[in-house]
């Protein structure tokens, strides 16, 4: 029979168990005497009171210090009667009556049920069953200190838990600001957003305006596109037989200039046969002259050759005038086959324009083709 107490823990919490605290080891066996039973509570005045077990080591009961003095102390013969009789006879007297907790039961309940207790046993140690076939005592007095040190434990954890409310409130306030700010920049984003989508909208109705009013256009321009495309290809047709007509009138031109060119040119040559012949008319009549003045007889003979040189001199003169005329008729032909010349290459230069503006008007017609379909 040894008493253990375990040493108290330094830091209790709502959490500490009846195996965490200072427990007393005081088990007998029901066979034992109870003198030594009396012996041994005499001589440690600490012990509450002693666990009894039965020979398999079962849990038999559980007798207080106080109820084992007075019956074996206060009694009458009380000494004389128990003190060589085992300690289970008394035990069926006084030993049914206690708490049995668990040893993992927290000190918290462990005080709500032993202070449920009937009043006159109220303060009677609690047996702790800290394993199989293995149980303490547990005083009242120390089961109190702990519910005390729970209850410290226990306010200074709720004191810190309210700090740290305080503390999370106080972020949570924070955050709670913030969120309102957040609230209200979106609020002013949500405007901003509706400001900018009315915008939006009445720059889409604008939009879709113009589209129409481009579509209005596109039309109109097909429309005006169909009549100056039928329109300009009668004219671009007028145009090109004008402009082959053009050139076929300057092609005469040239052609009539060439041939006036050759007769000028036989002009000329009939101008120097009528040279050399009046050449030569003056000649005989210089030798006609010469011989009628030898013979001595001038008369109507020198009047004819003087007639003759007359009319030699008008047939140079005329043959003259006739070269002048054919030089001056020679030099506007030319000039006049240079501007036909200059002229047809303009009207080359007209004819291939046109062709160009016909192939521009019939890509723009076949760009019209595709818009309409």
């Amino acid at each position: 029979m040894t008493t253990l107490t375990n040493p108290p823990t330094p830091t209790l919490s709502i959490h500490t168990k009846l195996r965490d605290l200072a427990l007393v080891d005081f088990q007998v066996s029901e066979s034992t005497p109870c003198e030594n039973v009396v012996r041994r509570l005499e001589d440690d005045p600490t012990l509450s009171g002693v666990v009894v077990l039965d020979e398999q080591s079962q849990l038999r009961g559980m007798l207080t210090r106080r109820a084992i003095l007075e019956w074996m102390l206060s009694k009458p013969y009380g000494l004389e009667v128990f003190s060589k009789r085992p300690i289970s006879s008394l035990a069926e007297f006084q030993g049914q009556g206690f708490l049995l907790l668990p040893g993992d039961c927290d000190v918290i309940e462990a005080a709500s049920q032993a202070f449920r207790r009937p009043q006159e046993t109220i303060y009677d140690p609690v047996v702790v069953e800290v394993g199989p076939q293995d149980y303490r005592l547990l005083d009242v007095p120390v089961l109190l200190v702990a519910q005390s040190q729970v209850h410290l434990a226990t306010q200074r954890k709720l004191e810190e838990q309210q700090e740290e409310m305080k503390r999370i409130l106080a972020e949570l306030e924070q955050e709670k600001n913030r969120s309102l700010q957040y609230a209200r920049d979106l609020e002013r984003q949500k405007a901003e957003i509706l400001s900018q989508n009315i915008a939006l909208d009445q720059e889409r109705r604008r939009a879709q305006q113009r589209s129409e009013e481009l579509a209005r256009l596109n039309a109109r321009l097909i429309q005006i596109s169909s009549v100056l495309s039928e329109k300009s290809k009668s004219t671009f047709a007028a145009t090109f037989a004008g402009v082959e007509a053009v050139r076929r009138l300057f092609q005469e031109i040239a052609d009539n200039n060439q041939e006036l060119s050759r007769e000028l040119k036989e002009i000329n040559t009939i101008v120097d046969v009528i040279v050399e012949v009046a050449g030569y008319i003056r000649l005989l009549s210089f030798n006609a002259a010469v011989e009628a003045n030898r013979s001595g007889g001038g008369g109507g003979f020198g009047a004819i050759a003087q007639e003759i040189r007359k009319l030699a001199g008008r047939t140079t003169e005329a043959s003259n005038r006739i070269r002048g005329l054919a030089d001056r008729i020679q030099r506007q032909s030319q000039a006049t086959l240079q501007s036909a010349q200059a002229s047809a290459e303009v009207v080359q230069s007209l004819h291939q324009q046109a062709q160009s503006a016909q192939v521009a008007l019939e890509e723009l017609q076949a760009l019209l083709d595709q818009a309409r379909i």
